[in-house]
């Protein structure tokens, strides 16, 4: 069996990915140039399920990374996660793909040194390598480039920038610049100006002590089209020729995993961005004036409004960076000032919190019984109701979210309890007596004990708990802030008078399967 003869840099590196059932199956991607591969003669794979077209890879080797994509209508997996069409990953040496998933059809990536990588010349490749292959020129530092992540997250670098191990970062807007207008927001991409004097001083003055410059800011309005992304870099880039220093901009564009305070900019600037150098955290630091104060007096008497967020100041306390405001860094203002954390803390929330007060035995009866819960989405009410309740081996979960009506559900209660062992569960956010009777009434007819289980989590906690799900979880339905509002709208507390015969208050107990997770979770989200 004949090798292909591939002519390169003894320190230049090839991906590869290669068949886990058939390891002489290689496929080469040349840097930046896509390969797609599906149901073809070059993977050998009929299997009817698999579009011709199934999965798109497209390596960087300058990070050492590839860019994969799912185009085919039936899911893919990467690390034995399932994708769906559309979605993206990125894909790290030695990460397995399914072109199918839960298929045979997998492949390892690798990125190797190509003299000691044979390639068998009678399977179809990505390119013919019977060429010299020149490796494209990695991203320089010394060219400005824009650059987009997850389909989010844009990313900018200045002429000349220097990666340092101390980072000195800065919000945008109420921080390095205001509006011309003095309207909270700007009325087009020309309507700002420099914060202050010291602004251009202060960050000169860091670059030459040794920090490098970091923009962080919010940009929702270009995820929602509200903003025009291309007329907004180009104000990005004015801003910079103003300031005159090498700056690394990140600007997220949506409610995901980037936007402040959630620690998403700073993960990949540390991971991506910053030339594998490790940053001193003790001499870094962050400044922004969405920090949690009141309305307050400016030094010369003018009034000042509240702050229309915390999220700076939670996004320097995530990471662990020292937080400044711009009166602060700038104007060397006093610190003493007011501020308003939320009041949820996360951190408050113990990994080894009961689910309740009562012995375990407490959430079982011997006795045919209904258990109606009530909880707002997001308090881990159809979580505990499916590992903590349905372990029971005589327990039914009834769930409107699978019936489609409550009517539905009442149905199927009557035609489990009046059977002889089942017990149900009413696995819907009844926050009324309205619909909470609907099920009491059932169970008063078949003279059957009542129990609620009230989900002991506020709204703020919900609200965190949601939002750590759709930052984690992709494949969870998306719950909107409003659906929690109307929950708490509605809600009336349950009482025995209602025909109840015991109210369980049940604590939310946080499960982590990584430790990544846990971190996340603890950290201010919202």
């Amino acid at each position: 069996m004949s090798k292909l003869s591939v002519k390169t840099n003894d320190n230049v590196t090839l991906c590869v990915l290669v068949s886990d059932e058939n390891p002489e199956l290689k496929f080469i991607l040349l840097d930046n140039e896509p390969l797609i591969l599906g149901r073809t003669q070059q993977t050998g794979i009929v299997d009817q399920r698999m579009s011709k077209n199934q999965m798109k890879f497209v390596a960087d080797y300058s990070t050492a990374r590839v860019l994969v994509e799912q185009l085919g209508s039936n899911r893919s997996a990467v690390n034995n996660e399932s994708m769906i069409k559309g979605e993206k990953r990125l894909l790290n040496h030695g990460d397995k793909v399914s072109l199918l998933f839960n298929s045979n059809f997998t492949y390892h990536l690798d990125f190797v040194t190509p003299p000691t990588y044979g390639v068998d010349s009678n399977k179809r490749t990505t390119n013919c390598l019977e060429k010299e292959i020149s490796p494209k020129k990695p991203r320089s530092d010394s060219t400005s480039k824009w650059e987009t992540r997850d389909g989010t997250l844009l990313v900018y670098n200045s002429s000349n920038i220097v990666h340092k191990n101390k980072i000195a970062a800065f919000d945008m807007d109420g921080t390095l610049i205001v509006t011309q207008s003095g309207k909270v927001f700007p009325v087009d991409e020309n309507d700002w100006q420099i914060y202050s004097p010291e602004v251009i001083t202060s960050i000169k003055k860091l670059s030459d002590d040794g920090y490098k410059i970091v923009i962080f800011t919010n940009q929702g309005g270009i995820g929602v089209n509200k903003v025009n992304e291309k007329t907004f870099k180009k104000k990005i880039e004015n801003i910079l020729k103003v300031i005159k220093t090498p700056v690394q901009v990140y600007i997220a564009t949506r409610k995901d995993i980037y936007r402040k305070p959630a620690p998403g900019m700073w993960n990949i600037l540390v991971s991506d961005y910053n030339g594998g150098l490790s940053i001193d955290m003790d001499k870094s630091l962050f400044c922004g004036d969405a920090a949690g104060r009141p309305a307050r007096s400016s030094a010369d008497g003018k009034q000042i409004k509240k702050d229309h967020s915390c999220c700076d100041r939670l996004f320097a306390m995530n990471i662990g960076l020292k937080f400044y405001t711009p009166e602060e860094y700038f104007l060397k203002e006093s610190i003493e000032e007011l501020y308003a954390l939320p009041v949820f803390n996360p951190n408050d929330v113990m990994s080894n919190i009961l689910y309740t007060d009562l012995t375990s035995k407490a959430l079982f009866s011997p006795n045919k019984e209904m258990i109606i819960m009530v909880g707002c989405p997001g308090s881990g009410k159809s979580y505990f109701a499916s590992n903590k309740l349905f372990c029971h081996d005589r327990m039914k979960i009834i769930n409107r979210d699978t019936l489609g009506s409550w009517q539905k559900c009442v149905s199927e209660a009557k035609k489990y309890l009046s059977g002889v062992s089942w017990s149900v569960v009413i696995d819907n956010t009844n926050p009324d007596i309205e619909s909470r009777k609907r099920f009491i009434d059932i169970a008063k007819s078949l003279k059957i004990p009542c129990r609620v289980f009230l989900m002991n989590v506020s709204k703020d906690h919900a609200k965190h708990n949601n939002k750590f799900r759709e930052l984690t979880d992709r494949k969870h339905q998306k719950v909107s802030d409003a659906a929690i509002h109307f929950y708490f709208s509605k809600f009336q507390e349950p009482s025995k008078n209602e025909g109840i015969d015991e109210i369980v208050k049940i604590n939310f107990v946080p499960h982590f399967k990584d430790p990544e997770h846990e971190k996340l979770y603890k950290m201010f989200l919202l």
